[in-house]
Formats: C-alpha cells, sequence, structure tokens
C-alpha cells in the first residue's frame, strides 16, 4: 500500500472520531495539539515495521468508531472487586469516570482528581513526557483524542489500593483513557486496574498511563486483563524513575481477542530498582502482545523482567522485551526472560528478548524458552489419580504461578491465583 493510500486511510479514520467530538474536546486544545499534528503524518502500522510485525492493526483501522459516554449503566462492580481487599475505587466507563459509581479518596496522603479539574499547567508539567507521539499511531490518537483523564498523586503513604475498573460497552465504539500517577518523594501507592465489557462489538480500548516516581518513592501497578469477546486493546505505559525509588509493574492476561500492552520504564535516578512481571495464556483464536523497554539512564541500578506464557489452540502470543544500558549507566544488574509453552500444534510464539549495552561494567542477562509440556510429568500425575485434564492444569499452574506469586498485596495475589485455577 503506499504512503498516500495509507495516509488517506488514516484521514478517514480520524475524520470519524472528529465527527463524534464531545464537548470535553474544548478544553485542553494545547495539550492535544502534538497529538493532532502527529496524525497529520503518522501512518497505520503494517507487518513490515518491526514494532509491530506478529500484530495486524488492520482489523482496527479499517472501523469508524464513535464515542459513547454510556451516562446510565448498570455495572456489576462486585464481579472485578477484590474479596477480602478494601480500596478506593475509580469507575470509568468507555473512557470517562463516572463519579457516582466511584469511591474517591479525600486523604492528606492522596490527591485524586480528573482533568477538568487539572490546570493546563499542572498537565503540561507531566503529559507526554517520555510518550513517543512522534511515531506511535495509537499513542497520538490518544494524545489528541482522550475521552477523560484521572491525575493520581501520592503524597505519601497511602492507606490503601487504587483499583481502577475500566467498563467497556458498544458497537464500533471508541474508548481513550488517559490517566496520569505521581508518587512524591517518600510516597508508596499501589494501582489495581481492572476491567469489564458487555455487549462489545467491535470495540476499541486505546488507554495511555504515565507513572512518575519520585525520589525514595515506591509504586506497584497491578492489570488484570479478562475481556469477554468483541474488544480490541491497546494499552501503553510509560514510568519514570527518580533516585531510590522502585517501579514494578504486573500484568496479567486471562482472556482477549486481541491485545496489545506496550510498557516503557525510564530510570532516571541512581539506585534505583524497577521489576516488569507478566503471565498470559491466550487461546482459541486470541492474540496476545506484550513489547517493552527497559532503559537504563544513571548507574547502580537493578531490573528485573519475567513474563511467561501458555498459548493453546490457534492462538498467538508475541514477547518483545528491550533493555537499553546507556554510557553512563555503569553497574546495572539487568535480568530479562521469557518462558513459554506451546499447548497445540497450531499455537505460536513469537519471543524477541533483546540487550543494548553501551557500559562496560554492568550483569546483564536475556533469554528466552519455548516448549511442551512435559508428557512424562502428565503421565506420573496420572498415576497418582489426577485426570489428563487436572494434571495439565496442575503444571500449567506450577509454571505461570512464578510471577503470580511475585504479587505484594496477599488478598489481591489469592485472587489472581484462583483466576488462574491454582488455588
Amino acid at each position: 500500500m503506499s504512503s498516500t493510500l495509507t495516509q488517506n486511510k488514516v484521514e478517514e479514520f480520524v475524520s470519524h472520531i472528529a465527527e463524534n467530538k464531545l464537548a470535553v474536546w474544548n478544553e485542553l486544545p494545547s495539550i492535544r495539539k502534538s497529538g493532532l499534528e502527529a496524525l497529520e503524518e503518522l501512518d497505520f502500522p503494517t507487518t513490515k515495521n518491526e514494532y509491530w510485525k506478529y500484530s495486524r492493526t488492520n482489523r482496527i483501522s479499517k472501523h469508524a468508531y464513535k464515542f459513547n459516554p454510556l451516562t446510565d449503566v448498570n455495572i456489576d462492580l462486585d464481579s472485578v472487586r477484590i474479596k477480602g481487599l478494601d480500596t478506593y475505587e475509580v469507575v470509568i466507563v468507555n473512557g470517562f469516570l463516572n463519579k457516582e459509581l466511584s469511591n474517591l479518596p479525600s486523604k492528606d496522603c492522596i490527591e485524586l482528581k480528573s482533568f477538568e479539574d487539572c490546570s493546563t499547567e499542572e498537565l503540561r508539567s507531566y503529559f507526554s513526557q517520555n510518550l513517543d507521539t512522534i511515531s506511535n499511531i495509537f499513542s497520538a490518537l490518544n494524545t489528541a483524542y482522550f475521552t477523560d483523564g484521572i491525575l493520581i498523586h501520592a503524597k505519601g503513604k497511602c492507606d490503601k489500593p487504587v483499583h481502577l475498573i475500566h467498563y467497556s460497552e458498544g458497537t464500533e465504539t471508541i474508548s481513550q483513557p488517559r490517566n496520569i500517577f505521581i508518587a512524591d518523594k517518600h510516597a508508596e501507592l499501589s494501582i489495581i486496574k481492572s476491567s469489564l465489557n458487555k455487549n462489545t462489538s467491535n470495540f476499541f480500548y486505546n488507554s495511555v498511563n504515565e507513572f512518575f516516581i519520585g525520589e525514595n518513592s515506591h509504586m506497584n501497578y497491578y492489570v488484570i486483563q479478562n475481556y469477554e469477546e468483541g474488544i480490541n486493546v491497546v494499552s501503553t505505559n510509560v514510568a519514570t524513575q527518580e533516585k531510590n525509588s522502585t517501579f514494578s509493574a504486573f500484568n496479567y492476561t486471562l482472556k482477549g481477542d486481541w491485545i496489545r500492552n506496550n510498557t516503557n520504564v525510564f530510570v532516571k535516578g541512581e539506585n534505583c530498582e524497577s521489576n516488569l512481571y507478566g503471565a498470559y495464556q491466550p487461546t482459541g483464536k486470541e492474540h496476545i502482545d506484550n513489547h517493552t523497554i527497559m532503559d537504563h539512564l544513571m548507574p547502580n541500578c537493578e531490573s528485573n523482567e519475567h513474563y511467561k506464557g501458555t498459548v493453546g489452540d490457534k492462538a498467538t502470543g508475541v514477547f518483545n522485551g528491550k533493555v537499553f544500558v546507556r554510557k553512563d549507566a555503569q553497574k546495572i544488574n539487568a535480568f530479562q526472560s521469557n518462558n513459554n509453552i506451546l499447548l497445540s500444534d497450531d499455537a505460536t510464539m513469537n519471543s524477541k528478548p533483546e540487550l543494548e549495552i553501551y557500559a562496560d561494567d554492568v550483569k546483564c542477562s536475556h533469554g528466552s524458552t519455548s516448549g511442551q509440556l512435559d508428557e512424562e510429568a502428565i503421565f506420573y500425575l496420572q498415576s497418582r489419580g489426577l485426570s489428563k485434564e487436572s494434571a495439565t492444569a496442575l503444571l500449567i499452574g506450577a509454571f505461570l504461578g512464578e510471577v503470580v506469586e511475585k504479587i505484594e498485596i496477599p488478598e489481591l495475589k489469592e485472587a489472581v491465583l484462583e483466576m488462574y485455577g491454582m488455588e
């Protein structure tokens, strides 16, 4: 396809969204400007683009999407609440904050407000600091037409986690939430993100989350992706760490037609710890793609990255993780690993861990494995009285359990173990 034809396709795609603009687009025009300008130059990526080699975006680009705030909606929040865990709840419906359904904090240690309650100057100091809107059309699209935004600012040790619940419903509907999470010096914040969708068909969920982890602060971000049919997801997370901070991102994908997760961490201070963990298990014809970047810019830091997946039926899994160690980032310890089990002859896994090192005093390792379940182990478990299905489930649970056990909140860990059938 020629560049002209592709650009016309982008113009047509964007025009449908622009025609459906709501009153909110009269707000924050200077914030949206960079995204609008980028969309005039960008094309939808094809498989010739290395960054999108295994994820076809035509299933998104061929639709004419509209926005739908769904002001009157009935949501079963109990279905995504974590049993026994007290949280602040932020409910976002088709990309828009629903204050009536939310349980917002009113503590000195944490501030939560929508973008409409923020000044342009406040947002500009955080907005798109390390987000790629120049070459990534989905980040540019969110920047230009984000539906609503939440700013969560931890000023001390937050007394309980913040639970973001994203609800999606509709046909050829687009949802573009935008969130900013800030942890001040010595602050502690845990965020849980759950997704819930009903009656979705050709729904496009395109989110951007930006994290700012201050000096000596600690932030955890837990994502549970458990989608019903009819939704395509592009989720982009960008984190910036200052010195002596810890940032941990956990991504657990149980179901989803087509999901692309981008997680990029920029370590801009010394003595930082960064952790990325993920588990995924696509089945049927599902497609799950995890792309990560760990960028070490300063010395004396440590990063750990471990993703594990089982791929069944005719499903496809993708992992592409890249670790940068810049010239001035000496004495870095960086570990990266991706392990997979293929459960059928038709399952596909594309794994590409990468290291790009410009410093000479570092300890870095990366690796990838893909194989099948151990038939001897299954036979042994069957000989002990288990059915083949139970034996298979037990082995899968033990395999994925290593990254689920990293969860630091006991109630959440128990819930996720149960979701994966490991209770």
